[in-house]
């Protein structure tokens, strides 16, 4: 099995034990990977759905590491035991999803895993989110998948809670040195604009405030540029 999501691929290159969760795992093929590749010697694999489960399922007996594997039907982390389990991961949902499976059980600031986050939309929520909730960031990464670009969050519960700056909220952990963070960053200041311009008749004080948001971001992007 070759894992060709780049999506997925940061996520796997963001874990950093060795026995892994995957929450709405899908078909499975990022726990698979970890196996396969050596970095992980077990892994959970969760959904809500039992179709995906079943895929999953298949995945892991084609590739014989089925004995390496425990698979669950889940709502978030609702059923699963959590003892031992290093890495967390939950890629491919909104990031207020994300927000509430986290927020659902209190065991995401006691089991000592590291959480790796990649939210398809309200990215800026989820990171409003950890941060409000005791939820370091130590690493956040940018990927291009065709046409799209996302982010990867890997952060753990350490009870340090700060609020975030709305440049924060939209940029997080970002690199603006480094080319897919700086894209990220830019796509965010231009979809800002567009809202700011589309709102400047009815609504001229936040049309304002988000044309200086994208301002500031697209700044912070041409500082590194120089």
């Amino acid at each position: 099995m070759i894992l060709k999501d780049k999506r997925l691929l940061l996520c796997a290159e963001l874990v950093t034990g060795d026995l892994i969760c995957d929450i709405g795992t899908d078909h499975g093929y990022l726990p698979a990977h970890l196996i396969l590749t050596g970095k992980c010697r077990r892994a959970i694999a969760a959904d809500i759905n039992e179709m995906p489960l079943e895929a999953a399922k298949s995945v892991f007996n084609k590739e014989n590491i089925s004995d390496k594997a425990e698979f669950f039907l889940s709502d978030g982390l609702k059923n699963i035991p959590l003892e031992g389990v290093t890495d967390i991961v939950i890629a491919g949902m909104g990031g207020e999803l994300i927000s509430k499976i986290i927020a659902a059980d209190e065991r995401s600031k006691s089991c000592g895993a590291a959480f790796i986050l990649q939210p398809m939309t309200r990215a800026s929520e989820l990171r409003k989110f950890l941060s409000e909730n005791g939820f370091e960031t130590d690493c956040e990464k940018g990927v291009k998948e065709g046409r799209f670009i996302y982010s990867v969050i890997r952060c753990r519960y350490t009870g340090v809670c700060r609020k975030l700056s709305p440049a924060e909220e939209i940029s997080g952990r970002l690199d603006p040195s480094i080319p897919e963070d700086r894209d990220y960053i830019l796509l965010q200041s231009d979809r800002l604009s567009r809202s700011a311009e589309g709102m400047k008749e009815k609504y001229p004080d936040r049309s304002a405030e988000l044309t200086e948001l994208s301002r500031e971001l697209r700044e912070m992007c041409e500082k590194e540029q120089l």
